[in-house]
């Protein structure tokens, strides 16, 4: 009897073990599904984005700079600036980089955790980028599911990280993106990048070329 109840004891805990992860995949499954579904209506915009960037640090420079954010269905997104700073060039490349929930998963093994610091145990995303990365360790995508739209970002270096808040608001029935406020901590640089993007023109016509050209001034670089 003895060795039934500690087999019985063994096999349940055994199931225990199995499921936790499967129910964390699940999650991470879950959310991105959510995240890649929202708003299917929206298939194109064009916006104006205020971007200024700046030095928490000497000497303490800043600068406002003016541009486009542009999206199309099913995964493609780009800001357009004109004479951009280093800092600013790395952010923009750094945020489109990133791309849309649709296309995470060719970047990144996805799972989710849970952050207990602010009181919370909401989940989260967890992106591990799949090819191996000497600085980036992970991406951390806190959603807000009101909006199902990402509420903070963190991408997590080995010597520093970058912390991003967005807030949004209703525009012509869509929950979009109108504020970003970003705090980079990296070695030599503490700096700060706060976008606010207004002007939406929401299923537009946006030409291939715009996506295409910053591939080729990528490419150039």
């Amino acid at each position: 009897m003895r060795r039934l109840l500690f087999a019985v004891l063994m096999v349940l805990l055994a199931s225990l073990g199995a499921a936790a992860p499967l129910r964390a995949q699940d999650e991470a499954a879950a959310i991105l599904a959510t995240l890649a579904g929202a708003d299917p209506d929206l298939r194109t915009y064009r916006a104006d984005v205020a971007f200024d960037v700046g030095l928490r640090t000497f000497p303490y420079l800043r600068k406002t700079l003016h541009g486009n954010a542009y999206f199309k269905r099913p995964a493609r997104m780009e800001l357009v600036f004109t004479d951009l700073p280093p800092i600013a060039r790395a952010w923009s490349n750094l945020y489109v980089g990133l791309g849309t929930p649709g296309d995470w998963e060719k970047k990144f093994t996805i799972a989710s955790a849970a952050d207990a610091s602010g009181g919370s145990h909401e989940r989260h995303l967890v992106l591990t980028p799949r090819v191996a990365d000497n600085r980036l360790r992970e991406v951390d995508v806190y959603v807000d599911r009101a909006v199902a739209l990402p509420a903070r970002i963190v991408w997590r270096y080995r010597d520093g990280r970058i912390d991003m808040l967005q807030r949004f608001a209703r525009v012509d029935g869509h929950d979009l993106i109108v504020a970003q406020d970003a705090d980079i901590r990296l070695p030599a640089v503490h700096a700060y990048v706060r976008a606010r993007i207004s002007n939406y023109a929401l299923n537009v016509e946006v030409d291939d070329s715009v996506f295409t050209q910053k591939q080729r001034e990528t490419a150039a670089r």
